[in-house]
This record gives structure tokens, sequence and C-alpha cells, in this order.
């Protein structure tokens, strides 16, 4: 018998930085028979969840969820949670209660698991629940526990992991072979299943494919191949007008118009297919149309039936009646049908006006009717109170005979589509290269995106820098833009002595400037000009002499290893690596045990979540701070809150969407699945555990160094630019990193992996990936005052470019 393998995933198997997402076509060509994907943790919802959901779904895939029981949480609120993800699809196969949980929290044990499904079952009457565990865990956990309590639990389908064995352990109170999935390892081909890890979980179903069938009551007809591309060459034109051009360009000359719903044929198209070359059936015009507005049809329209003769002195049909409604929260869901379990068909929004045209029997469901008739479905009475008819609109002007200018083409292999503007927000689905899109609005700086897809059915946001307008003009690329490294042709030299003066002109007598320590690496901008002495710049800016006697000649040309005491306790570094591709890392090795050191996270300008944008830069200025590296993620505010007034001093405002404290004031309070850094009032620095009073606090993207161990499981794909957090074993040393990315031939970024072994290898024994990509970026203070930028960002595919954020962490040495 041949069990059937299919994967697990969730967020862990994907890199925001990325615009891709899970290729679930890949994975079901791999000959993964199901998916099992995770929901949350918690009372957090995975944030790729309804993406993974969607797409997994049109892939054709049976799918299963899964659910982090989390003991630090009411089970009854997690389980609520779960059930509000699915909008009325709850998959294929069970949901899956994950019972690995080591908190130690409040809700811990099996009497809250027992709450915990038995709440999911009052909520999913008719759905199957399952138990996921590990044999150890549940032996050690129920340990003491009265048998029929144990008992309890064999109604539910077991999905058992246990890895490097031939059979699985299975825990009473299920028999030997009485499990349903057994997840056999961790350690799976990431790439071949089309994930961004380079490992992935993988399980065994307890049978065969028709077994599988049966036992999930699945469709006996084969699961459908993605829609194939069409073969129709004929297209309906769906806006009043389109021009008809001599050439694929909108400067080419129009020689005609096809009108609305008329068909045309295809003859040919440019190379992106932007452009259609259509002829008119009755092959009165041939030339060049906009493809975004012509819709692929199977055939020509029939003839329409001509009107019949109308009656000479008709009756005029009575003036209807009806309710109409006005919307009276920010967004309310339109659903298929009157209760939450119906499938969402679309929102309506506040102030929006539409039409009842029905209601169940108590009216606490109306049957709606937008007023331009584009939806119709059912939303809850509570949120929709009466208003008087809407006024008719005036008779418009016939639309311009133009081509819209709001279509945008994706140049990525597939781009994720978010709830909102910001990597924080959930995927909701994806686009595909070449797919063409439409602008339906932007945030201020233009970062990202709000998109709909030509269907219609997906709508969200995008990061604009993987969206190329159809109408811009064909441009030569310039040449790539390489940063090169100060002081690379230079002579390099390491100091000898426990410290070192650095003077205004060569000589003893001469005024000092500032000292470097034992060790540092340092360029000679001089070091021919007088034999005793060297003139030599440090990474502050101060340019000075120091004696050529406690100076080792290490050669010309930038070491691939650097270092510089640059204040009391804090240390910079800089590596260059060549393999596994070019990359240049930058290291700040802070040791906490310092007198007179404190840190700053950027704090509100009033008790809220909306802070404005700076770059890292001005950040550091600001606060008068020493280092400085970007913060956590943030999303962009509606048009409500006024830049102008809200941000007088600069930048726009943007939202912290995880957890964040500045000295000792919590201003967003929203705990979720991301890990938070606390540093206390005395420099304690913690990982997802609080010392004392709340005090500083940053929240990151996942943990990828965990017990001086590579977090199993991380996305591998793609290298790009990183920041990252790392704190040793004896809690002593805090360690920043950033690793440039993006610039091809001086440094290219690392994957999650890489960046959790370059952690470990400075001594981190739990490390943190923070908000990277264009947003890092690593900051000192110059000799002047004026911050300096240690590392190469690059924002908006500009290197050398900082991009402004919501929060930063920074680092005040006091004199």
């Amino acid at each position: 018998m041949a069990n059937v393998i299919g994967p697990d995933v969730s967020f862990y198997q994907d890199d925001p930085q990325t615009p891709q997402g899970i290729d679930f076509i890949k994975m079901r060509k791999a000959g993964a028979g199901y998916v099992i994907i995770r929901a949350g943790q918690n009372l957090w919802g995975d944030r790729d969840f309804k993406a993974n959901w969607r797409e997994s779904k049109m892939a054709g895939m049976p799918r299963g969820s899964y659910w982090f029981y989390d003991s630090r949480a009411d089970p009854k609120k997690q389980a609520e949670l779960w059930v509000s993800q699915f909008d009325g699809d709850f998959g294929e196969l069970p949901l899956w209660c994950d019972f690995e949980d080591n908190y130690g929290g409040g809700f811990k044990g099996w009497k809250h698991w027992y709450t915990f499904i038995e709440r999911l079952k009052a909520l999913t009457p008719n759905k199957e629940i399952g138990v996921y565990t590990a044999y150890y865990y549940w032996l050690e956990n129920m340990a003491g526990v009265p048998t029929a309590s144990v008992n309890y639990f064999k109604q539910y389908p077991l999905w058992i992991a246990n890895y490097g064995t031939t059979k699985p352990l299975v825990p009473k109170p299920w028999a030997a072979d009485e499990w349903t999935l057994w997840q056999f390892t961790d350690n799976g081909d990431g790439a071949l299943y089309g994930v961004e890890s380079g490992n992935i979980d993988l399980n065994y179903f307890n049978g065969d494919a028709a077994a599988l069938k049966q036992r999930f009551n699945l469709s006996d007809s084969p699961i459908p191949d993605p829609d194939p591309v069409p073969t129709s060459k004929r297209f309906r034109v769906t806006v009043p007008s389109l021009k008809v051009r001599e050439n694929a360009s909108l400067i080419a000359t129009q020689i005609g118009s096809i009108l609305l719903n008329e068909i045309v044929e295809e003859i040919g198209a440019n190379s992106d297919r932007t452009w259609l070359n259509i002829r008119k059936l009755d092959d009165s015009l041939t030339g060049w149309s906009f493809a975004a507005y012509l819709q692929r049809v199977s055939g020509p329209a029939p003839d329409p039936t001509p009107d019949p003769t109308p009656d000479p002195d008709p009756t005029p049909d009575p003036t209807p009646t009806a309710d109409w409604h006005r919307v009276t929260t920010g967004s309310l869901r339109v659903r298929s049908g009157p209760g939450i379990t119906f499938e969402q068909i679309g929102s309506i929004f506040f102030n929006e006006v539409v039409q009842e045209i029905g209601a169940n029997a108590d009216r606490s469901w109306l049957k709606i009717r937008k007023a331009d008739g584009s939806i119709t479905g059912w939303s809850s009475s509570d949120f929709l109170a009466k208003t008087d008819a809407p006024t008719p609109d005036p008779i418009p002007d016939p639309p311009p005979d133009e081509e819209d200018t709001n279509w945008y083409r994706v140049t990525a292999a597939s781009l994720k589509v978010r709830e909102g503007p910001g990597l924080a927000f959930d995927s909701l689905g994806l686009v595909y290269l070449g797919e063409l899109v439409e602008r339906i609005g932007a945030t201020p700086d233009g970062a990202w995106l709000n998109i709909r897809n030509t269907s219609g059915l997906l709508t969200g946001w995008a990061a604009s820098e993987y969206l190329i307008s159809v109408h811009s003009p064909v441009q030569e690329e310039p040449p790539a833009t390489t940063p090169v490294p100060d002081h690379s042709d230079k002579n390099w030299y390491r100091v000898n002595t426990t410290a070192l003066n650095i003077r205004e002109a060569p000589g003893t007598t001469t005024k000092i400037l500032g000292t470097v320590l034992k060790n540092d690496t340092i360029p000679a901008l001089d070091d021919s000009s007088n034999p005793s002495w060297v003139q030599i710049q440090r990474l502050d800016g101060v340019i000075g002499w120091c004696s050529k006697s406690y100076l080792v000649a290490l050669g010309q040309g930038r070491p691939t290893s650097i270092r510089q005491s640059l204040f009391p306790g804090v240390t910079y570094m800089r590596k260059d690596l060549t393999t596994p591709r070019a990359n240049v890392v930058h290291i700040m090795a802070i040791d906490l045990q310092t007198a007179k050191l404190e840190f700053l996270v950027t704090p509100s300008p009033n008790t809220s979540n909306v802070l404005c944008s700076r770059v890292t830069s001005k950040f550091l200025e600001e606060f008068k701070l020493q280092v400085a590296i970007n913060g956590g993620y943030y999303s962009y505010v509606d048009d409500t809150v006024n830049p102008n007034t809200y941000c007088p001093n600069g930048g726009i405002p943007v939202q912290v969407t995880d957890y964040a404290a500045s000295r000792g004031k919590v201003y967003s309070p929203q705990k979720t699945a991301q890990p938070t850094i606390y540093i206390g009032a005395r420099n304690q620095v913690n990982i997802n555990k609080v010392d004392g009073a709340i005090f500083n606090a940053v929240s990151g993207d996942r943990v990828v160094v965990d017990k001086g161990l590579v977090v199993k499981n991380l996305a591998a794909n793609a290298p790009n630019p990183r920041t990252a957090v790392g704190i040793s074993k004896n809690a002593r040393w805090l360690t920043l990193m950033v690793v440039d990315g993006r610039q091809a031939g001086y440094s290219e970024g690392v994957t999650f992996p890489e960046l959790a072994e370059l952690l470990i290898s400075y001594g981190v024994y739990t490390g943190v990936n923070m908000d990277g990509g264009g947003s890092s970026t690593m900051v000192i203070k110059g000799f002047d005052g004026r911050a300096r930028v240690v590392n190469s960002p690059i924002d908006m595919a500009k290197p050398g470019r900082e991009r402004a954020v919501a929060n930063h962490l920074g680092l005040l040495v006091r004199p």
C-alpha cells in the first residue's frame, strides 16, 4: 500500500521580503495528495492563511487546517478566532488541534484542551475535528490523568508526529495502527513542493489514494488541472468606446473605435499581450487595442432579437417602492446567504447606500443590492440604517474615447496581494507574472498600490516595486549602481597597542582628536608623506594622525573583516563574504554591562500606534543617539489622518502593527505571532519574555535562532537585505546585524537560514529577524553630530537610499 503524502505549511515557509507565495500547482505535481495549512496560534491568525487557503483550493488540492494551541490564551477565544478565518469554507480534511505547546501558560493541560475542542465543536457541529501531537509529549502531559478523561480524546482522529522510524509510536487512547496522519519528517525537500523554505514537514495518510477519498468523502472525479490557456480568439469590448490604433502604442495614430459588447477577433498580440491586434468580424477595421478592455468569449454573440412592435399606448409601469439603507460601519461583509457561515461575496462600505430586496424571518439579515447593481447578497441588519433613496446622478457626458492609464503588469513570478498596505497584513491571494491589474489607490509614498485583478475577484494591496505601468515608455535600464566601499584602494592598518591617540597633525605635541583601540582596523589616507606617522580616518569621520610605531600594516585594499571600537561598550564589525554569494555584513556588538548605555524605541507623538515615518538617520539625529537600526513592520493609515497636521515636521502617518513601547509607555499594545524584544530600564534584554515593568519593546518578523540553533524550515529560497537582533546565552551581549542586499556585485543578501548561521557565528543564542528589504539600515553618530549610514540601504531599487519607516531601535551613550 502506498501511503499518500501531503505537506503541512505556515507563514514560516514564506519570506515576506519576496513577492511570491507557495506554488501549490508545483506541490500537487510533486505528488502531494493534500495539504494541511496553519490557521493561527494564540489569538493571532497566520498572516498567509487566507492566501494559502485560496490558492491551494484553486490548485485543486484537498485542504485541512491546524491551529497551534497556546496555553497563554483563553481556549474558547482561540477556537472562535480559528472558526472566523474560514468564511464558511472549512476545507475537505479535518480541523486539526495542534497540542505541542510548552509555554507553561495559565491554560495548559488536558482540561483546557477539552474546553478548546468543545467550543470548536459547538461552532462547527458538522465538521470533523482531529488531534495533532507527538508521542512523548502526549505521554508526559497525560501522566496521572484519569483513564476516562484520556479516553475522551479517542473519538478524534490522530495526526501523530514521530521522526526517524519506519512506523509511528502511537500513544493511548489510540491503538497502535489507529493513526490517520503521520508527520514522518521535518526535512522534506521544500523546493520540490513549491515552498520558499529549504525543508518542509511531510506527512503520510494511513492508506492509499482510494482510501483517502473514501475517508474524507472526496469527489470520485479526478482533481481538475488548472484552467488551460483559452483557445478562443474572440473578444468582447468591455468599455463604451475603445480606440483602435495603427500600432501597439498610445502614441500610434487612431484609425477607428470599437464599441461596448462588440465582438472582435484576435489576429496577433505584442510580446506581453498588453495590446491585441484585432479585426472586426465584418472586416471593416483592423488594428491594435488595449487588451485590458477586451474579454475573451467562446464565440461571436448571436444577432439580437429585434424589439417587438411597441404598444401604441402603453400603460406605464407603476413606480416601485423600496427600502434603502445606509452602512453604519467601516466595512460590512456581503454573504451568499443570511448567516455568518455563508461565503463572503463582497463588501459594502461606510455611508454607502444599498437597496433592500428581501429579509429573513426576524429581519436580522437583509438581502441587499448595491445602487449600481454590481453586488447582491445578504448583510447583517445591525449595521444598516434606513435612509432616503439616493438621488439619481445626472446623465453623464459620453465617456471619452480613451484608454485608461491605471493598468499595471506584474513583473514577479507571483506577487502576494494583501489586506492592507504593509508586510504585516494578511495575504489574500496571488497575481502572476505578466498578469494585468488595475490600480485603484496608492499609499502617499507610492510604495504600495491598491489593485484589482481583471476578473474583479481579488482586490488588495501589493508592493509597487513588482508592478509596472503598461503605459510606461520602454526605456533602457541604466547600469546598476554598485556602492563602492570607502577606502577600498587604500592601505589598511591594525592598532597594536591598548589605546592610540589620533592627533590633529604629525607629532606628539599636537591636539588630540580622539583614540583608536587595540585591534581596530583603520584605512590610511596618507602613509607616505611622513615616515613616522599615518593619516587615518575613523568610521565616524574623524581624520587625524597616528604614530606608525603602534600600527601593523595589513596591505592594500579593505580587509574582508574589519572592526572598530566606536563608543564605550560598542564595537562595529564588518564581514565581506564571497560564498554562497557576494555579501556585506554589518555587526554592532553591545556589551550590556557597560555603564551609561540607554536604549530608545521610537516614541509615539501621543498615545496611539500611529507615528510619523522617519528614515533611520533622522531618528538618530532627532533623539541625539549614537547607534540606530530600523525596527519592526508597519502599515499605512487611511486619508482620515491629515499628514500635514499630524506630521508637521515631515514624514507621513504610519501605523506600528505589532507590540511596541518606548521609555515605559506602551503605544502599540497588540500582541501578534511576531516575536517581541523587551529591553528593561536596566538594559536587561529578553525575547518574548517580560522581565519586570515594560520599558522599551520592539517587534520583529520571526525567530531565526533558538537556543543557539537555526530554527527549522525557515524560508530559504530568496536572498534579501536583512536586519536582525540577537542576544547571547548569558544575556550580556546584544548583537545588531544588517546584511546589505539586492546590489549585484556588491552584496546580494541572505536567506533566513543563512542569517541565522551568521548570528550564531557572532555568539547569538536567540535571534530575531526584523523588518528587512529596503528598510534595512544601520546608522551611527558622526564626529560632527550628523548621522553616518554605515551600510548601503536600497529603497525603491535605489542603492544608498534610506526608507522612511515607523519605528527604530536606538542606543544612547551618556558621556
